[in-house]
């Protein structure tokens, strides 16, 4: 496929007026069936967006051998059009709006350090357990990236977009512990989209973390608003039925007027999974986000 632009990537286009999303291939013999995943007989593999310039500007990128293995990452989330009949109709759902910035993590978890740790790592970390009584830290970070945390820096919170944010909502003092919250920084500076802000950044929260388990929709919103913290526009609840994504998916943003949404976000009102796809919870993306002129899709 080296006529194919972007290194490869197959993106979102109008053919006479029509969406074109995808490539028309020929498979090698076989005894071949709908439903089958031929990724890997095509030699395909999901496009990684790079994480964003702003990451590293600023931010101090935790060692890996420092990381807090409870500090998960997020969901990454699917596309409905390749799981259609994971919703049934009547399904308890929320549909909220999918907002266009850098996914964002914040949490207070449990110190633990192993033998992969730096000795001197481990004897500072043991120290503040048995002689501090600290027995949590707080960490943060992108989606793939754990960002060191270092109170006594000089002006470090000015530094990156989520030690903006970490400052402003005073989140290392205020998560409650074994917490991760899940949300999205956007505004001027983050993505093409900035949502009315202008030479500032915000956080919507999407979801919450506790004990190693995502909370179901109402409890996630009450910790979010809890934490004196804004939660992703809600569009819809309630049972799934036929057109729902047609009706949520296009149009403006519910954040800023006259700017166009990314799409949306589904998942079960109250968390479950799915034998095939893991945790119930897919997006729909708009299609005229899709074919905007010079968008940036950072993670």
């Amino acid at each position: 496929l080296e006529y194919l632009k972007h290194n490869g990537r197959t993106g979102t286009v109008k053919l006479r007026g029509v969406i074109s999303q995808g490539l028309i291939l020929d498979l090698p013999e076989g005894k071949w069936k709908v439903g089958d995943d031929v990724s890997a007989v095509l030699g395909i593999t999901k496009y990684e967006p790079p994480e964003p310039k702003f990451s590293v500007r600023g931010a101090n990128q935790t060692s890996k051998k420092k990381l807090n293995p409870a500090f998960d990452k997020y969901t990454d989330i699917e596309n409905i059009k390749n799981y259609n009949d994971v919703f049934k109709i009547g399904d308890l759902v929320v549909v909220t709006e999918k907002i266009h910035g850098t996914n964002s993590r914040f949490g207070n978890l449990e110190i633990q350090t192993n033998k992969n740790n730096p000795i001197l790592y481990r004897l500072q970390k043991c120290f503040e357990k048995r002689f501090l009584g600290r027995t949590h830290e707080f960490v943060y970070g992108s989606h793939n990236v754990q960002i060191s945390f270092h109170t006594s820096r000089k002006n470090f919170y000015s530094e990156d977009v989520w030690g903006k944010v970490v400052s402003r909502y005073d989140l290392a003092n205020r998560i409650p512990k074994d917490t991760i919250i899940y949300g999205e920084i956007y505004g001027d500076g983050i993505q093409d989209l900035t949502y009315g802000l202008k030479g500032d950044v915000d956080l919507v929260v999407f979801d919450v973390k506790r004990n190693g388990n995502y909370l179901d929709f109402e409890d996630a919103y009450t910790v979010t608003k809890e934490l004196g913290l804004s939660f992703v526009p809600i569009l819809y609840t309630g049972e799934y039925y036929d057109g729902i994504l047609g009706k949520y998916t296009d149009g403006e943003s519910s954040l800023s007027p006259n700017q166009i949404k990314e799409g949306c976000v589904i998942k079960s009102y109250v968390e479950e999974n799915n034998l095939r796809l893991g945790r119930k919870i897919l997006k729909s993306i708009n299609s005229v986000y899709l074919t905007r002129k010079n968008g940036t899709e950072f993670k």
